[in-house]
């Protein structure tokens, strides 16, 4: 089981296997330091950059995790400028994501308590978007692979070396589909705007 969730008291409850939430939690503070590790590098490099406060990329991505992200959330555009722009939105709302989720993350223990719906929706993206770029990073997603739709049990071959990986994928999609059908809202599109 990927997750056991209840609701109480208006609060979702969620209860992780332990290895695998020890997996979560040292993977999430990796992930958001990829995500600021990219904002870090933006400049604001002209008049409407100072004039809105807004940093822009001055380098080509090259992190193949969030290529994977840009790539899957914006539209592909020709124009430098616009694919720069698009890539600041998305890449800042990765970051206000990755703070909530690693905001609500429990130091100890497998029990996550999230008390309200920005709270529930920062994990389900959070854990969408690292399953793509994982999943991406590692070979188990993207053009040829396979679709990820089994369930892993002790039928698996985990002497495939992919399996772990695909394993995780799977996971954290269930995880992030559990939380969401839990709580009971409806989840917008994605959007960075």
């Amino acid at each position: 089981m990927a997750v056991k969730c209840s609701i109480v008291d208006n609060t979702l409850v969620a209860e992780f296997d332990s290895t695998m939430f020890k997996w979560l939690r040292a993977s999430l503070p990796r992930y958001r330091e990829l995500v600021q590790g990219r904002l870090d590098e933006y400049r604001e490099y002209d008049w409407l950059c100072e004039r809105l406060s807004l940093p822009l990329p001055v380098t080509p991505l090259d992190s193949t995790m969030l290529r994977a992200l840009r790539d899957s959330w914006c539209d592909p555009v020709d124009d430098d400028a616009l694919r720069g722009w698009l890539e600041a939105d998305l890449i800042n709302r990765l970051r206000e994501d990755a703070d909530v989720v690693l905001r609500t993350l429990p130091a100890t223990g497998e029990q996550l308590v999230l008390h309200n719906a920005e709270q529930v929706e920062a994990w389900f993206w959070v854990l969408v978007n690292m399953r793509i770029a994982y999943g991406v990073e590692h070979g188990v997603l993207g053009p040829g692979c396979a679709p990820i739709d089994e369930h892993f049990d002790k039928t698996a071959d985990w002497s495939d070396p992919l399996t772990p990986a695909r394993f995780a994928v799977w996971w954290m999609q269930n995880v992030a589909d559990v939380l969401r059908k839990v709580s009971g809202q409806p989840l917008p599109e994605y959007s960075y705007y």
